[in-house]
This record gives C-alpha cells, structure tokens and sequence, in this order.
C-alpha cells in the first residue's frame, strides 16, 4: 500500500493567515488528507469607527488610525489574520451596537459564518483539483453554527460525531466535546458525556487497531494537556516565582485510548503543550498553536501499511 500522508493543525480561532497556510502546506508537502481538529472561529470584533478624513481602531491595545483606503484594507488584514473580525462602524452605528447586545452578537455570529464559508470554497478551489481531502471539525469554543456551515460544502467533511474512511486501510473518527473548563464554552460536558459519545463512534469501527482519532480535547496526564493553574478569579498561579502548570485532559479520552489502542489519536485544546507522546501503541499528537501570532503550528504524519512511518513537527 502507498504511503498516505496527513498534515494536522488545530485552534485556528479565526486566523486568516493560519488557514491559508495550513492550506499552503497541504500542497507543499503533498498530503492526501488535512485534519483540523476544532476551535476555528475568532473570539471578537474589533470596531474600526470612520471619524471624518480617517478611521480608527485598536488592537492588542494599540490604537491605529488609517487615513486612506490602503491602509483601512491593510488594518483590516491584520485583524484578520490574527483571528479577529474587522467591522467598519459610523460613531452612530458603534453607539447602537454598543446599546444592543442582541443585535452585536448577530452580527459577531454572521462573521463568523462569512469567514468560515470563504475558507471551505478557498478549501475546495485548492485542494480538490489535487485530490486532497479537508476534514474540518469545530472545537468546544465553536458555535453550533460552525456545523451548518461546514454542512453546506459539497467538498470539506465535518467528521464530528461520526465515522468515515480515510482510505482503504485507515477509520477516521471526530469528537469536537471537551471537558468542564473554567469558561464553560458551546461544548463542554462532562466526562462521561465524552465517555458514551467515544464508546458510540469506537463502535462503528471494523479496524480499530488502524484507526485515528480526531479528538480535540488531549487524553489526561499525557504530556499534551499541560496548562497554567487558575485561581477562582481566573489569575494564573505562581510559587517560588514559577508558574503553576497541571494536566486538564479528559480521563474518558485516556481510558478509551489505552483500551482501544488506535494506532493514532490526534488532539488541540491546549496551545502551550505541543508534542508527540506514546499511550501504549498509540501515538497520540498535540501540534499546538500560536494562532494570535499568525503562526500555523502543524503536524506531518505518515501512515504506510497500517503502521506510522515518520512524522514531525512543521510551521510557517
């Protein structure tokens, strides 16, 4: 059997710059399948308020002020490609919006949706021609939304709470939950919520010993799921003048890998811990992210007989 070769990213969160070079890389290195596994869309609006002969906006608190057309599109750009969304505002329109969070938040949710449809028929215009397939699932940060709008794609598959094949050797099964987090986001459950779901989809598989995971929330005390401490009031803690990191991966994921024995399992959630690390036979994978940074963090992995014959860490 040929080699089959996957590039896996996750936790985009709206970066523009992120995706088209996750898209980059799929060429460059001449992959058969791409593998997003979930929290594609942006955490916020960043108002641009048009003030007579120019505009003005802030961002990472660092305020800005394009006075022609060029530089409005090229501060837009960068909002974008950070993962937030630029919206060009009258002071009348900004005040309005400002009073009405009803109305604010449709509009954050129909950006969200714009920028995710550009990315599926940028997906498609690029990869399909080249028999690249894009398996895009959202994350526990995502909108419910994020699933319709994946749906409407004649070419990107959303492998979320479902099972499909990515050749003839290899299932492929998506799990976009996480569990409980401090900021109780669109999916978080509890464990054992996660645990019946991922019973469910392993299920369905008739070769689990080749399968891989695409599960977006690390398996506990696996080296990948390591995060600063919180306090109650969400305060990074500190002794000795260190950080305070801990484990906060799912026990379910864990359990269900070490007896399943997949022979890849590929996750996100936690940026600060990249990695490969080994649960029995399984390799389990964390590429990262440095999303805010424009930077795409990345994972090649090759798949050759049923085995896992090389893989490594890539970035742009």
């Amino acid at each position: 059997m040929a080699m089959f070769r996957i590039i896996f990213a996750s936790d985009f969160h709206g970066s523009d710059a992120v995706f088209r070079k996750f898209i980059s890389a799929g060429l460059t290195y001449r992959a058969n399948a791409l593998i997003v596994g979930g929290d594609v869309t942006g955490k916020a609006i960043v108002p641009i308020i048009h003030k007579g002969g120019r505009w003005e906006g802030y961002l990472f608190g660092h305020k800005e002020e394009p006075e022609t057309q060029e530089e409005l599109e090229r501060f837009k750009q960068n909002i974008a490609k950070v993962g937030f969304y630029p919206l060009v505002l009258e002071p009348d329109e900004a005040e309005e919006l400002e009073n009405d969070p009803e109305k604010m938040d449709a509009i954050f949710r129909q950006m969200m949706r714009e920028r995710l449809e550009a990315w599926m028929a940028l997906a498609e215009e690029h990869l399909k021609e080249k028999g690249v397939q894009l398996y895009f699932m959202p994350g526990n940060d995502d909108d419910y939304s994020v699933d319709e709008v994946i749906a409407q794609s004649s070419f990107v598959i959303n492998p979320d709470n479902r099972k499909v094949w990515l050749n003839e050797m290899h299932e492929l099964i998506g799990l976009s939950y996480s569990n409980i987090t401090p900021w109780h986001c669109h999916r978080d459950v509890e464990e054992d919520v996660i645990k019946a779901k991922l019973e469910e989809l392993v299920a369905l598989l008739e070769r689990p010993e080749m399968a891989v995971f695409n599960i977006h929330i690390p398996p506990y005390d696996s080296g990948i799921d390591i995060c600063p401490e919180l306090d109650e009031e969400m305060r990074i803690k500190h002794a000795g003048g260190q950080v305070l990191m801990k484990p906060v991966g799912s026990h379910a994921v864990r359990e269900i890998i070490e007896r399943v024995q997949p022979l890849l399992s590929l996750h996100g959630h936690i940026h600060e811990a990249p990695g490969f690390r080994r649960i029995g036979r399984t390799l389990c994978v964390n590429p990262g992210s440095e999303y805010a940074e424009g930077i795409m963090r990345a994972a090649l992995i090759n798949l050759e007989k049923g085995k896992i014959k090389g893989y490594m860490p890539i970035s742009a």
